[in-house]
């Protein structure tokens, strides 16, 4: 995680990170997103990014997909602690019935205790601006009718703030509640059965930061040897501390809302004032102002999306289609993206080298996700799965030859030259390549280290 351009650029981030660390191990893509879904709700009231005739707010909802007992949920003591001390509003999800998704209404009776015909609207979840967690995702992805239309609700609180396709609708007898929301979702679950038509069916999937991560024993030992070697140990002061990350949140939501205020010539007092219409009606006539793109800015946005299409045109067509579905999705975030970078830089101006720091993260991910549908989406048993990928190794290594090295014999192809191979034939991601090599590989190929390189050979050649 060190490694990404922007961690190593912006201590605040790098401090971010291993402050959550601290709460919740090994789980440092999730740390980097928190980042992002924390600040685009500090940024919410005052940004919109413009495309064409539209727009996009900063906000990152994500879903994350992990096995039980590895840090999921610990994960939102640290991130509600940063909320809470950042006055940013947050929620846990309790109930998925309508009124408590969107709210209900109350009679107003008179002094006589009889109804006046007035009502009071009593807001639900997704009502106005907070973050939200849903613990348990599982509950969302469980076919039953009342299930698919909390999906529905929360599919329309991620569309962007302000373009009235986020209002929520609930018609009652003689009413009806409309429900504007400004909510960010993090959701999280166990890895859940049949995620191939959870994937295609639901939308909601197209419309988060979607991370899996699989946990074998090896990961669970480390997280407990890390774990014991904390207890009795008090923790090493770091340069930057907890206080200062309140501050970070606190002092940028102020940077942010004194730039649109004074573009605006309004006082804070009026913005209090004002009601959540009149406030978007400023935000979205000043949001062409607010951020202005460098020379090479669009040049940059259609080079890294000519980088994902290279991969898509890599892949088999049938597993290329689902992933495309995933690509809109990816282009929005990484204009989002640029923009939270630029904030980190307390720059006005978005450029190529904020792209270039978005990409990093949005490529991982994007990377992340065609792994885990290459072997969740595949057709078929296990015991198939793993005869189809040792029969493509076998030819793979056939196809190529061998070499000797020293005191090892003949025969050693190179490992990184069989995975190419293997990725071409059989149209897979390196890193599930790399996987089945690991899952499938291990009782066909002997593996030897020689001058730095990796080689192979099948167990069973002695020439």
């Amino acid at each position: 995680m060190n490694e990404y351009t922007a961690v190593k650029k912006f201590p605040i981030l790098k401090a971010y990170l291993e402050h959550f660390s601290l709460t919740s191990m090994k789980n440092e893509m999730p740390a980097l997103l928190s980042f992002f879904f924390i600040q685009g709700q500090t940024t919410l009231p005052y940004i919109r990014l413009p495309t064409g005739d539209s727009h996009l707010d900063l906000r990152v909802h994500v879903f994350w997909i992990q096995p039980s007992r590895t840090g999921k949920s610990i994960a939102w003591n640290f991130i509600s602690d940063i909320m809470e001390n950042a006055n940013i509003p947050f929620e846990l999800f309790a109930s998925g019935t309508d009124a408590g998704m969107i709210g209900s209404t109350n009679a107003i009776l008179d002094d006589n205790n009889k109804p006046t015909g007035e009502y009071e609207t009593v807001e639900g979840l997704l009502a106005g601006r907070k973050a939200i967690n849903f613990d348990e995702g599982s509950i969302l992805l469980t076919p039953n009718k009342h299930n698919q239309e909390t999906v529905l609700y929360l599919q329309t609180a991620c569309n962007p703030v302000g373009s009235g396709n986020n209002t929520l609708v609930k018609h009652m007898k003689g009413n009806k509640i409309e429900c504007p929301s400004l909510v960010s979702l993090w959701i999280t679950t166990y890895p859940p059965k049949g995620v191939k038509d959870y994937v295609l069916t639901k939308g909601i999937f197209q419309r988060v930061l979607l991370y899996y991560k699989h946990w074998d024993m090896d990961d669970r030992q480390e997280v407990s040897n890390r774990r014991l070697g904390t207890f009795m140990k008090k923790p090493v002061e770091k340069d930057i501390t907890k206080d200062d990350l309140y501050e970070y949140f606190r002092n940028t939501e102020k940077r942010i809302r004194d730039r649109l205020l004074n573009m605006a010539e309004v006082s804070f007092t009026s913005w209090e004032e004002s009601s959540n219409e009149e406030k978007e009606d400023i935000v979205q006539e000043y949001m062409w102002e607010m951020f202005t793109p460098s020379v090479n800015y669009s040049n940059a946005l259609l080079d890294k999306s000519d980088q994902i299409y290279e991969l898509l045109h890599t892949m088999s067509p049938s597993m290329s289609e689902i992933v495309a579905s995933f690509t809109p999705a990816v282009e929005n975030y990484l204009g989002i993206f640029s923009i939270h970078m630029a904030i980190l830089d307390e720059s006005w101006e978005v450029n190529e080298h904020h792209i270039d720091m978005a990409f990093e993260i949005l490529k991982d991910l994007f990377a992340n996700l065609i792994a885990w549908l290459e072997d969740s989406v595949e057709v078929g048993s296990n015991k198939q799965k793993q005869i189809k990928a040792q029969e493509a190794m076998v030819t793979c290594y056939h196809e190529l030859t061998g070499q000797e090295i020293d005191s090892h014999g003949d025969g050693w192809r190179l490992k990184n030259i069989f995975i190419g191979t293997y990725m071409e034939k059989t149209k897979v991601s390196k890193s599930t390549a790399d996987r089945h090599f690991k899952d499938y590989g291990a009782s066909l190929f002997k593996s030897r280290k020689s001058g730095g390189r990796v080689y192979i050979r099948k167990i069973g050649d002695t020439q």
